[in-house]
């Protein structure tokens, strides 16, 4: 005869089944209720950020000068305008000097000042000074100075002076074959919020 326990169990695992098989049809459709498709169009303007390549790093060429005068003055500017176009985006930039460590001269940086003023201030200091040797074994000091800022409201022109001095005590003739290496570098970047 009929086991009513098996048929009722029975009944109970055809009627989770069929439960399940109906969740799982219903389901996809639930969720596709929801789901929509759209397109668009977007207006993207790319900002303007003066940039000249020949500018970010610049060799300086101390072959065949006379130092007979006490100094040689390189002036350079960094800026956030060009002609009448001015940056669309805040730059922020740090200004380094790298030179190798062959002879001894001294470095002297102004900016917006006139460097032959009594109360010009010299922006290369210990400070911001490192010495460092690289794999080659050749040795370079890098003059770090401050971050500046440069906001694309208002256009702006900072004037720089480098001043290298070679002291007289040491015109010698063990000087006369070695070559200093002087690079400017400007590491610039936009700024953003």
């Amino acid at each position: 005869m009929f086991n009513k326990q098996k048929i009722l169990l029975l009944s109970k695992i055809s009627l989770f089944i069929l439960i399940v098989l109906i969740i799982i049809a219903i389901v996809p459709l639930t969720i596709s209720k929801y789901e929509t498709v759209s397109s668009g169009e977007i207006n993207s303007n790319i900002a303007f950020y003066l940039f000249h390549d020949d500018y970010v790093v610049r060799n300086v060429s101390l072959s065949n000068v006379d130092f007979s005068e006490g100094s040689y003055v390189l002036n350079f500017t960094i800026s956030n305008q060009k002609d009448t176009k001015v940056s669309d985006v805040d730059i922020k930039y740090i200004l380094k000097i790298i030179t190798t460590t062959n002879l001894p001269f001294e470095y002297e940086l102004y900016e917006n000042e006139n460097y032959d003023d009594t109360d010009a201030t010299n922006l290369i200091s210990s400070s911001n000074t490192v010495i460092e040797r690289d794999d080659d074994g050749t040795y370079f000091q890098t003059f770090t100075m401050s971050e500046e800022t440069l906001l694309y409201q208002s256009p702006k022109v900072n004037n720089y002076t480098l001043v290298v001095k070679f002291a007289d005590y040491y015109r010698n003739y063990k000087y006369q074959d070695m070559v200093e290496s002087v690079r400017i570098v400007i590491d610039s970047e936009q700024i953003i919020d």
